[in-house]
């Protein structure tokens, strides 16, 4: 297994892990619209800031595959604004859902803590997860999360109770 900047190599087993959480109604992850625009110039434009959508960030997409396939994608915020501090954090991931509870999530956090720290030069990291995500939170406090409290949020009309995890690394 390896964590790397997002490659054509896996463009097709990434498009299959988009295919699974639409086929299983799964929203916790938002992959990339690949048929929307270009993914790798949108992944490239993010990690260098540019041609942001009002309110975003910096971020660097990562992509952990093994065997020829993409596994999982986590996207680690190089800043926090307002409104990322109550949702969504500095880290953001997803599993293809074929490849759940398997334990990849763990490995690929650490993987990406130890970028974030490395390469980003990060030294703490909020990581958020909507309550009733026992893998997600599982996942981060695997990972050292702290969780600092539960908070409502208010997601496309609908109320969301969020944990929000600081992690010191």
């Amino acid at each position: 297994m390896e964590l790397i900047l997002p490659s054509r190599k896996y463009y097709d087993s990434y498009a299959a892990a988009i295919s699974e959480y639409k086929d299983q109604g799964i929203d916790t992850y938002a992959f990339m619209d690949i048929g929307k625009y270009d993914v790798f110039e949108k992944f490239e434009n993010y990690r260098i800031g540019k041609d942001l959508p009002d309110n975003y960030v910096a971020a660097t997409y990562l992509w952990l595959v093994g065997r020829d396939e993409f596994i999982g994608e986590i996207s680690i915020r190089h800043s926090l604004t307002d409104s990322l501090m109550r949702f969504g954090g500095n880290i953001g991931y997803g599993i293809r859902y074929s490849k759940w509870n398997n334990g990849f999530g763990t490995m690929m956090l650490a993987m990406a803590l130890g970028y974030a720290k490395e390469t980003l030069g990060l030294e703490k990291v909020l990581i958020t997860c909507n309550d009733d995500n026992i893998g997600s939170a599982r996942v981060i406090e695997k990972n050292g999360g702290s969780l600092q409290d539960k908070i409502v949020n208010v997601i496309d009309g609908v109320e969301r109770l969020t944990r929000r995890y600081w992690i010191t690394i």
